[in-house]
């Protein structure tokens, strides 16, 4: 008996190419026999560079049977290197779409899959139709041109979904490096250069950041996942297309990092504030308290959305160095190390071996134990974690169902979006750092949830729910996924990037094209047990095709992923870095890849929560310090039960970004920090954790003792204040002076003293009803400079940020600047609108936008009603 790489046994002495050879002249290879590739030792010139097609048993390929319903395929041969797929489910499919369930799927002229499975093939061909779905000559969103199409350049662009019809920074970004930037780089670059734009008022182009949390940037700063697009882009342009794409986006990378480096980037902290990337639905991620008070998601430190300044930083540099501008480009790299260290030591939790997703603010600094997916991926795929740390993150992210949610624990009472989801791109990210990482088992876990997103849904969605993996799931208040689109752009792109960048490990950087496979055991005799080999035909790069041959070995053993063995192109060997020179290539190539079975398997498990246990994937809801104040042996904290039982829970408690107290029982009510001092303003924040399964809550409301009465905080009111521009108003049950902060304004007080030396916050209250808290243009950025009177020296200057509150009758406090402040010298504070004070009104791509701020002309005005000086 001869044992399959599919675990099964045949009646035959002979190996499996052998084995093979049999079945084919059988069952024929289900192509044209011009198609079947010559042996493996045959010459170079006998080989076959495109058109290619394993020696496989294709008996039982073409159905996914699941608790779902089952997809199954049927294969037409349409000609001698194409077919014409049909794809069926029985699954319930979101918007009954595609109608009766079956949908037809014609290979055209590009990239082919032949595995020797079906429906694995059928797939691939889906997601390469939904590229071409995707590719359009218009784009339109209601809210730009009132809806009315907006023309693409030549070439095209890409819209974001069936739902979804115009082009967004965040998600043309992360689609163009997952796998488009190779399928069509001229409507890649495209719509990379449509989020490109210049102010209104004249000055270098920014990347835009697309409306959304309190009015958008400086909430959200995620702008710079451009740069992750733009990177992999430039590996696929010829020379004249390179020098030019390359030099518009060196400016437009450095005038964004110059910008960002004085709005957002907190020199003491060495972080950028800022949203968390793509995670941009504030209740489905922060705390309740957070999405209701911005200013404290605008003051967070999101992992990700680091990890996307870093990549920025790194481009800039790299780019300076290439168009001969070293001397621009030092301060960026240095930028990069620091921030890349930086973001390591204040994100990672040891206890657990993860990074948390963000720091919450000034007043609780320290990371939230909170996890998500994307931030973890990129973590490890841009080296922020070390290889060490990466084996951890990648064996201790929990998956739920048959996939890694998100967002991890999930959110209590909390509608299915984010919260407890899949997402399908981010999971193809997963699948990069778990091959980076060398976690087979995880990998495979991420490559089953790919596939059978797409086959029971016959097309790459949007979301899933995480538990089930159903595209809507019913469950009252909290059904979802809210919304769920079809042929979600980052969603393709992410199955094409299982195909290419990991299964077939084409890896296209500076020096030319590293061949990597990744090939996990598990997923071998799962789908091609049955194959001699798996091929991936006429693949573009530039002007060149590459068909890529994966020839599997007899053996495979039992677990882990096959090796790399020898790489051919077209029948040479390639030396021992298997990088491919673009100048090396022929018009059409062929590269061959030996695998081989693992030397030894390495002991891999994945971390599963159980869904039917909600403890171990939910979190405890929120706890609430509902007041500070001063003890005879320290500071007192009362604590509100947050409605968990208390014999499940257990309290934590931090300082000042450091955990002072843990375990403490659930029923406690008030805790005393003996330890703190009263001779400064402790700010505390507590979480709940389950007992059970360790699961922490997010951490309540940051709340600072600010000594007996509140004697550390000085107010200012607008009264004392000195304007220039806006009117003085007691409308909205207050002295301030509104329709304030155009670019000529000024607030000036002219002289404070404050009572105590040290450390200080300033802070604005504010107005701003521009809109709604959930999107458009017109956060409020304003500058803060403070002068020593006497001396004339800038002893603090700084970016305030004022999101929108969604009415103009609302109140709230702003975003800080810190400052060293002397109880002796008196100062003069100013607060106007330096050149970086812009909001995203400020620039030409929102001409058309119908919201405040766009085709009525650049809004940047807010009410200012005080300015406080908060002593630490």
């Amino acid at each position: 008996m001869t044992k399959l790489r599919d675990g099964s046994e045949v009646a035959s002495p002979v190996g499996m190419r052998a084995l093979s050879a049999v079945l084919v002249s059988l069952i024929g290879a289900g192509c044209d026999s011009s198609a079947v590739p010559a042996g493996h030792d045959a010459t170079p010139d006998e080989l076959p560079r495109t058109c290619v097609a394993p020696q496989a048993d294709r008996a039982g390929t073409d159905s996914l049977v699941d608790p779902l319903g089952t997809s199954r395929v049927a294969v037409t041969d349409t000609g001698p290197c194409t077919r014409e797929y049909t794809l069926s489910s029985t699954a319930q499919l979101r918007a009954n779409l595609p109608v009766g369930g079956v949908r037809a799927v014609q290979e055209l002229a590009g990239p082919t899959l032949r595995t020797g499975h079906d429906l694995f093939d059928a797939l691939y061909a889906l997601a390469l139709a939904e590229v071409r779905e995707n590719s359009v000559d218009a784009i339109s969103d209601w809210a730009f041109a009132d809806g009315a199409p907006q023309p693409c350049p030549p070439g095209g662009c890409f819209e974001t979904g069936r739902l979804w019809k115009y082009v967004w920074t965040r998600d043309t970004a992360y689609s163009v490096d997952l796998g488009l930037a190779a399928l069509d780089p001229a409507r890649a670059r495209n719509s990379l250069e449509y989020k490109l734009s210049a102010p209104r008022a004249g000055g270098p182009e920014q990347i835009v950041q697309d409306t959304g949390t309190g009015g958008s940037y400086p909430v959200s700063t995620d702008r710079v996942v451009w740069a992750l697009g733009a990177g992999t882009l430039l590996h696929q342009l010829d020379d004249t297309d390179r020098q030019a794409f390359s030099t518009r986006a060196l400016a437009a990378l450095r005038a964004t990092v110059e910008h960002d480096r004085a709005v957002v980037f907190d020199s003491i902290d060495g972080l950028y504030t800022g949203e968390q990337s793509f995670l941009d639905w504030r209740e489905q991620s922060y705390p309740a308290w957070a999405a209701a008070d911005l200013a404290h998601i605008a003051s967070s430190k999101a992992l990700g959305t680091n990890v996307a300044h870093l990549r920025a930083l790194e481009l800039a540099a790299s780019l300076a160095g290439e168009h001969g501008d070293a001397g621009e480009s030092a301060p960026d790299a240095g930028w990069a190390t620091a921030l890349r260290e930086r973001i390591r030591e204040r994100f990672w939790i040891e206890d657990v071996g993860l990074f948390g997703t963000f720091v919450t603010g000034h007043l609780d600094p320290a990371p939230a134990r909170q996890y998500d997916l994307l931030g973890s991926a990129l973590a490890v795929l841009h080296d922020v974690a070390t290889p060490a740390q990466a084996k951890r993150i990648v064996a201790a992210y929990p998956h739920v169902g048959q996939a890694a949610p998100v967002i991890f624990p999930q959110q209590q009472l909390t509608p299915i979006y984010h919260n407890r989801a899949e997402w399908p791109f981010v999971t193809a990210y997963w699948l990069r750092a778990a091959a980076k990482a060398q976690h087979a088992e995880v990998a495979t876990t991420a490559m089953r949830s790919l596939v059978r997103g797409a086959a029971l849904n016959l097309s790459n969605m949007e979301n899933f729910e995480i538990a089930t993996g159903a595209p809507w799931v019913e469950d009252g208040d909290y059904s979802g996924p809210i919304v769920n689109s079809q042929r979600q752009l980052w969603s393709v792109a992410g199955y094409v990037s299982m195909i290419h960048h990991t299964l077939f490990g084409l890896h296209f950087e500076d020096a030319g094209l590293r061949v990597s496979p990744f090939v996990p055991v598990t997923l071998l005799r799962e789908r091609f047990g049955r194959s001699d080999s798996l091929v991936l035909n006429d693949v573009p790069w530039r002007d060149k095709r590459l068909t890529v041959v994966l020839h599997l070995p007899d053996e495979v053993g039992d677990a882990g992923r096959l090796e790399v063995g020898k790489v051919r192109l077209n029948g040479n060997v390639v030396d021992g870095t298997r990088v491919i020179a673009y100048a090396d290539l022929d018009p059409t190539n062929r590269i061959d890849v030996d695998l081989v079975a693992p030397a030894a398997s390495e002991a891999m498990t994945v971390s599963y929560r159980d869904a039917a246990n909600w403890r171990a994937i939910f979190a405890p809801r929120v706890p609430a310090v509902t007041s500070v104040s001063g003890a005879p042996s320290g500071v007192a904290l009362d604590l509100s039960p947050n409605g968990e039982d208390p014999g499940s829970i257990r309290y934590s408690v931090y300082r000042d970004g450091q955990r002072v107290a843990t375990n403490l029982a659930g029923t406690t009510l008030q805790y005393v920090d003996t330890a703190a001092s009263t001779m400064a303003s402790p700010c505390y924040a507590v979480e709940t954790c389950f007992t059970t399964t360790g699961n922490c809550s997010q951490r309540s409301r940051p709340m600072c003792w600010w000594g007996d009465g509140g004697e550390r905080v000085m107010t200012i009111p607008a009264s004392a204040f000195v304007a220039t521009g806006g009117t003085a108003s007691t409308q909205h049950g207050r002295f301030h002076y509104e329709s304030w902060g155009d670019a000529t304004h000024s607030l000036v007080v002219p002289s404070v003293q404050p009572t105590r030396t040290g450390p200080h916050l300033v802070q604005l209250v504010y107005g701003n009803g521009a809109g709604g808290t959930d999107t458009g243009i017109t956060c409020a950025v304003k500058r803060v400079q403070i002068e020593d009177v006497a001396s004339g020296e800038i002893v603090a200057t700084g970016h305030i940020t004022m999101p929108h509150l969604g009415s103009w009758s609302r109140w709230a406090d702003s975003t800080f600047v810190r400052a060293d402040l002397d109880a002796n010298r008196t100062y003069r504070v100013t607060i106007d609108g330096a050149p970086t004070s812009r909001n995203m009104s400020a620039f030409s791509h929102f001409a058309t936008y119908v919201g405040m701020g766009g085709a009525g002309g650049t809004f940047e005005r807010v009410n200012i009603a005080e300015l406080k000086l908060l002593a630490r």
